[in-house]
């Protein structure tokens, strides 16, 4: 099995350690974190690898190296993976439209590393990871179901749109767990609303709330 970095550009807010717990529950021992600094290593230790260097200095094989770069002219295929393959992802939230960070912060600065897209919308962190890890496993990009900017109604009132894509898998919506209820807390809702598990199931056409 290949192995994941994700290149840490983020603070670790409550948000990005949700996308980097979902991350590590499809990668496991595979996942390796770089650019940590020495505050964040501990809690990031639970997750995965630790290498406190970037990405860009650290001297991995950079000929085994494909970085994950919306920017990139070719789409990331099964037969580009191999068992030591590195695969980046930029640990960044994203806008609502492409911004070029993985590009300029990574992609450019490394010289001898391949870079591949994962097509035209915009996954999350974690939902990168997933995509990554799917085609690791065989399939290619046109087989992989994604739910474009998914609006989640919180009651007659609120609902929430994530505005990028997120991965399903056997018609199962792959939200980061945790991230409605963190909305929820944030938007001031209370302990006994509906949980994620719920809304997915409402958003799902499954369950009334």
């Amino acid at each position: 099995m290949p192995y994941l970095i994700i290149e840490h550009l983020e603070k670790l807010g409550e948000w990005v350690l949700l996308e980097y717990k979902h991350a590590s529950e499809w990668w496991g021992d595979k996942l390796i974190f770089t650019n940590v600094e020495r505050d964040e290593r501990e809690e990031l230790a639970k997750l995965g690898g630790i290498v406190p260097q970037s990405v860009t200095e650290f001297p991995f094989d950079r000929s085994k190296m494909i970085i994950l770069d919306p920017f990139a002219e070719e789409e990331l295929k099964p037969e580009d993976i191999e068992e030591d393959t590195i695969i980046v992802v930029g640990g960044i939230l994203g806008d609502i439209e492409f911004t070029g960070k993985t590009k300029k912060f990574i992609t450019d600065k490394i010289e001898g590393a391949r870079a591949r897209n994962i097509g035209k919308v915009q996954f999350s962190i974690d939902g990168s990871a997933i995509v990554a890890k799917l085609i690791a496993e065989g399939k290619r990009l046109e087989e992989i179901d994604y739910e474009e900017n998914p609006t989640i109604k919180l009651d007659e009132f609120s609902e929430i749109t994530l505005h990028y894509a997120v991965p399903k898998l056997n018609g199962k919506l792959l939200l980061t767990p945790g991230l409605i209820e963190l909305q929820k807390k944030e938007l001031g809702y209370e302990e006994d609303d509906a949980s994620d598990e719920e809304l997915i199931e409402f958003f799902e056409g499954k369950k009334e709330i």
